[in-house]
């Protein structure tokens, strides 16, 4: 686990260790805030992608789970990537908005774009 300022970064560094290959790969990953509130997002590279679509025949990646990208998977990357999602707003705005948007009610979009 990699700890920062408040949150951790739990990775399943087992599963981490026997990926053959680290630029084509994803991995999960649970960020557990100050608070006690735990997420979990997918970790994988853009090569990852391309080779899943091409298996699930699919010519684009579907909106659904939260899926962060980078180059290649080794826990200093997938730390920094999650520290920049966290600190980009204040809170783990990115995560959290990532996390929750399946939830999310649509007619408050159309509020807010009536406002």
């Amino acid at each position: 686990m990699i700890q920062n300022n408040n949150f951790s970064i739990e990775i399943n560094e087992l599963h981490l260790s026997k990926i053959k290959d680290i630029y084509n790969a994803n991995t999960d990953v649970c960020v557990r805030f100050e608070d006690g509130f735990c997420l979990n997002v997918i970790v994988g590279t853009p090569q990852n992608l391309q080779y899943l679509m091409e298996k699930d025949e699919i010519n684009f990646w579907e909106p659904g789970l939260t899926w962060v990208i980078v180059q290649k998977l080794t826990k200093e990357i997938i730390h920094e990537a999650i520290q920049s999602y966290k600190d980009a707003r204040p809170n783990g705005y990115w995560l959290k908005l990532y996390y929750f948007a399946t939830d999310i009610d649509i007619t408050v979009f159309d509020q807010l774009q009536a406002q």
